[in-house]
């Protein structure tokens, strides 16, 4: 015959077992419920982030297209202010002897006036 400490502790564990099974269980569960909530939130999400994508890659066309438009202005733009440049400095270069002269007859007609004094 089995002790009677023996059968009662085997009871008790019994008891505690099922008890903690039927925990494993109810939590099982919950984590399934959980799990699919998860998923239902991962498949909108990913919705959402392919409809971002398609719009961010959307914007990076634009961006690009806008880039090299403003990157052929700019270039025209510097051209013209080039010509430009060259434009006055050929004039700067054909005066250049004049203004010499002329500031050498302006210094010769003050030396002249103070000469005079």
């Amino acid at each position: 015959m089995i002790e009677q400490w023996v059968q009662q502790a085997v009871g008790i564990y019994a008891v505690l077992g099922s008890a903690f099974f039927l925990v494993l269980i109810v939590a099982a569960g919950y984590l399934l419920v959980l799990l699919r909530d998860i998923a239902t939130q991962v498949k909108n999400l990913t919705g959402k982030v392919e409809a971002l994508t398609d719009k961010v890659t959307t914007v990076a066309e634009q961006v690009k297209s806008v880039t090299a438009e403003v990157g052929a202005r700019t270039t025209g733009i510097v051209r013209m202010v080039d010509d430009s440049a060259q434009g006055a400095i050929r004039v700067l270069e054909m005066l250049a002897p004049v203004f010499v002269v002329y500031g050498a007859f302006v210094k010769v007609r003050s030396f002249a006036r103070r000469r005079k004094r």
